[in-house]
């Protein structure tokens, strides 16, 4: 017999988690499927990190009310999960009289649409607060309430916390078939296991497409964007500590240079319409663009030393906006094309998604007491575990450093190997942990980490 579900959310990336997590709120039963072994594996390990407040996004788009939404429930729920952000402002800078007569523009026409807190600077003042800039800048358009934050412990405390409540999470669990049937879904995967679903909400991302055509919808086609990356050394921030962007193109939003919620410099993504929605393969022509862009913008990091080098995907469609398409007399609802605004219009589509699924399919209002969850600070904004008195006085693990890079302990591994949501791959570790995760990649505490991965595998599986 399969088991029964009322609703089944397809996909464990950044938005599908946050709408598992409003789910749980509700007195039914759900389930979130995840076709790899962790959560937040595919476009959500792969973006910027910037939670921006929308002005930047169309005019009059669903994608640009959403976004709003979701930065301003961000910044009031992201606190109570533990989930650190720091305000560093972002700033779109002007070389030419051409890019200053676009500045000016978006200036006025944010204005005009509500956003008021965006400032048009000239450029003495831009060099008198940011001499890291080439020199030059006409003038700038300032955005003071541009936010950084944790793109991996986000969808794992959007994961935490809809498990937590209730939600159960399956993973892997890819949907290789689905049926109708009485009750609304049968869902299978490729290993044979079935569920019925009253309500599917295919939230999958790259794959968000494959999902549809299952059942026959074609509304939409995804046009992979591959954005690659280059990770600066933590010294580079004492250059710079700013979200920078150059003005737009017709053509290209640009490369931008920001800082991160972890302490490094990140210089990225480059824009590159790709066939195979896996090539996250860094190249030689994308490293030179991002090279380029910290020679016209931020000299002075030439010399600075690269942590690493990634590549993202972001799930673009052959849509300009959001394809949230709501099927209820056939028990569907699809939530994609989200796009490079996953991260920041997160919590606004799942509020969005609550909208549209009560009352049109369940009348229910949402349950209390809800439970809790913090996850674990891994930002460069608060005190490690390592340095804080009370910690490592209850538990000397917190003393015993791992990843001396990243300044990690043992017992911050151990706690993320113990999660109700524990990680499934080093990979995810990394990402819960930040172990690994800075100027030797590895090589020295690699082996140590593997082996508390490995000895709590087997824990699990006994």
């Amino acid at each position: 017999m399969s088991a029964q579900f009322d609703i089944a959310v397809i996909g464990a990336g950044v938005v599908g988690s946050a709408i598992a997590r409003d789910l749980s709120r509700y007195d039914l039963k759900v389930v979130l499927l995840e076709a790899n072994t962790d959560l937040g594996d595919e476009s959500s390990k792969g973006n910027s990190a910037l939670m921006t407040e929308g002005h930047d996004t169309p005019a009059g788009s669903l994608e640009r009310d959403l976004v709003v939404r979701g930065y301003q429930r961000y910044m009031t729920e992201a606190p109570q999960l533990g989930l650190p952000m720091r305000k560093t402002g972002a700033i779109m800078l002007a070389w030419t009289d051409e890019q200053r007569a676009t500045v000016e523009k978006l200036v006025e026409e944010v204005h005009s649409e509500g956003f008021h807190n965006v400032h048009l600077l000239e450029g003495y003042e831009v060099a008198r607060r940011w001499p890291q800039f080439r020199p030059g800048v006409l003038c700038a358009q300032w955005m003071p309430d541009e936010i950084i934050a944790d793109p991996f412990s986000t969808p794992y405390a959007y994961v935490l916390d809809a498990v937590t409540n209730g939600v159960a999470f399956w993973r892997p669990w890819r949907v290789s078939r689905a049926e109708r049937n009485a009750r609304g879904w049968r869902l299978s995967n490729n290993r044979g296991d079935v569920l019925d679903a009253g309500l599917v909400i295919n939230a999958g991302g790259i794959r968000a497409d494959m999902v549809e055509s299952l059942v026959g919808h074609s509304d939409f086609v995804m046009r992979p964007r591959r954005g690659q990356y280059i990770l600066l050394d933590k010294p580079a921030r004492a250059i710079h500590d700013i979200i920078a962007y150059p003005t737009p193109t017709p053509a290209s939003r640009g490369i931008l240079i920001s800082p991160t919620i972890f302490g490094n410099v990140l210089v990225g993504p480059t824009a590159e319409e790709v066939e195979d929605r896996d090539d996250r393969g860094v190249t030689e022509a994308g490293l030179r663009a991002l090279r380029q862009a910290i020679d016209d913008m931020v000299p002075s990091l030439r010399g600075m030393p690269v942590n690493t080098i990634y590549a993202g995907m972001r799930p673009a469609t052959n849509h300009s906006d959001y394809q949230i398409i709501p099927r209820f007399d056939e028990r569907w609802l699809t939530v994609a094309g989200i796009r490079s605004t996953g991260f920041s219009g997160a919590l606004g589509i799942a509020e969005h998604v609550m909208s549209l699924v009560f009352p049109n399919v369940f009348d229910k209002q949402p349950v209390n007491p809800v439970r809790g969850v913090r996850v674990p600070d891994l930002s460069e904004t608060s005190i490690r575990p390592w340095a804080d008195p009370e910690k490592i006085g209850a538990d000397p693990a917190y003393t015993d450093m791992l990843c001396h890079c990243e300044r990690i302990s043992v017992g911050e591994v151990r706690d993320a190997l113990n999660s109700p949501v524990p990680p499934a791959s080093i990979k995810a570790l990394k990402r819960r942990t930040r172990a690994m995760f800075g100027r030797c990649q590895g090589f020295y505490c690699g082996a140590r980490v593997q082996a508390m991965f490995d000895e709590a595998k087997v824990k699990r599986d006994a």
